[in-house]
């Protein structure tokens, strides 16, 4: 721990966004909470808070554990992991909106899903990282490694969370493709799996929806399309420098999840373009860092764990800003950092915090 530098260009960007993040929830929840928590509008501003100090402390606690322990101990975190996912649909778990994907313990709300892409980067990492050369010639090595995806992913979907299980899906492919494994079998892997997505996406018509709502919004215009109508109406009011802090409308019962999944709509309507700029720089450096800590990782698990944990944040802010744009279908993925909920803010930050400690114990970078 004594030797552990913490690299402050991470630091300055997990905690601006953070911070960012936990003011707009507040400014994007206020008036819903007040109606829905008996007049308490500090209610889900409160929670993010809590959830904030939290998740500074996991940040720091995994800064100060060297990155090696978790190479020993993923095997334990992947069993313990899928046990949760298959507790999770018991009458163990919490359902809300059709979904059975938490755990309630008292007050709080834990979704294994999320930590569930935390996990399955590690074993890649792992799994990968002591393979080397041999992806690229021995097949066979890739069944271990895609039967562990293909159930996680089952399990997630059944929640249904099918928009995770998805994402966990690219994270683990995508972390096949920086090991070396050759593209064409990546892409035979692409179209093995296409029926099964396409299966999964019809049999709920609610998914259907979404599909219809992407490509056309306003024939769905009183349906599935009105959030995606509505995130477009608060960007446009926004402009360049946006209505103020506060002032934005679209948080009025027009925006459903305007501070969950759409919370970025919010910070394009109050703090306009530049705002949202200013979080996609901030996103921008924290990649980049992170890719560069990766590359002065002292060995292959440290080096493919820091990409992987980069592309786990990155790829899924990248998500969550086509969805809002309307450029990809509506999927639930969270904003990292900056949209309210703890699984989500925790998830992201003991990532943040991994790379905080390879960075420390990287070469000079």
């Amino acid at each position: 721990m004594r030797h552990l530098r913490l690299d402050p260009t991470l630091v300055i960007a997990v905690l601006a966004l953070a911070i960012l993040g936990t003011v707009m929830v507040f400014s994007a929840s206020a008036v819903r909470a007040d109606t829905e928590h008996g007049g308490d509008g500090y209610y889900y501003f409160k929670r993010q808070i809590f959830f904030l100090m939290v998740g500074i402390m996991a940040l720091l606690a995994a800064a100060a554990v060297p990155y090696g322990v978790w190479e020993k101990s993923v095997i334990a975190l992947l069993t313990i992991t899928v046990l949760l996912l298959i507790l999770v649909l018991t009458p163990l778990g919490h359902t809300a909106n059709n979904a059975s994907r938490w755990f309630r313990l008292g007050g709080v709300s834990l979704q294994i899903g999320e930590f569930a892409k935390l996990v399955v980067v590690m074993y890649m990492a792992r799994y990968l990282s002591t393979r080397g050369d041999r992806l690229r010639t021995e097949p066979r090595l890739l069944i271990p490694p895609m039967a562990v995806l293909a159930v996680v992913f089952l399990l997630v979907a059944r929640e249904p969370d099918l928009g995770t299980a998805i994402f966990i899906g690219m994270l683990g492919c995508l972390m096949l493709f920086m090991s070396g494994v050759p593209g064409r079998v990546l892409a035979g892997i692409a179209i093995a799996s296409t029926p099964v997505v396409a299966y999964l996406i019809m049999a709920k018509d609610f998914r259907v929806q979404r599909i219809k709502a992407f490509l056309d919004p306003w024939q769905e215009y009183n349906g599935s399309g009105f959030q995606l109508i509505q995130s477009y109406v608060a960007f446009g009011d926004g402009g360049l420098f946006g209505t103020g802090l506060g002032a934005g409308k679209s948080k009025l019962f027009f925006l459903p999840e305007s501070h969950t999944d759409f919370i970025l709509a919010v910070i394009g309507e109050e703090l306009g373009f530049i705002g949202v700029a200013i979080v996609m720089a901030l996103f921008a450096v924290l990649i980049v860092k992170g890719m560069k800590v990766s590359s002065a990782a002292p060995d292959s698990f440290g080096a493919l764990l820091g990409a992987g944990l980069t592309l786990m944040i990155g790829l899924q802010a990248l998500i969550n800003c086509m969805v809002v744009l309307g450029l990809l279908p509506t999927k639930g993925l969270p904003l990292p950092f900056i949209s309210y909920g703890g699984s989500s803010l925790l998830t992201s930050m003991i990532a943040a915090g991994i790379l905080l400690n390879l960075a420390g114990r990287s070469r000079e970078i």
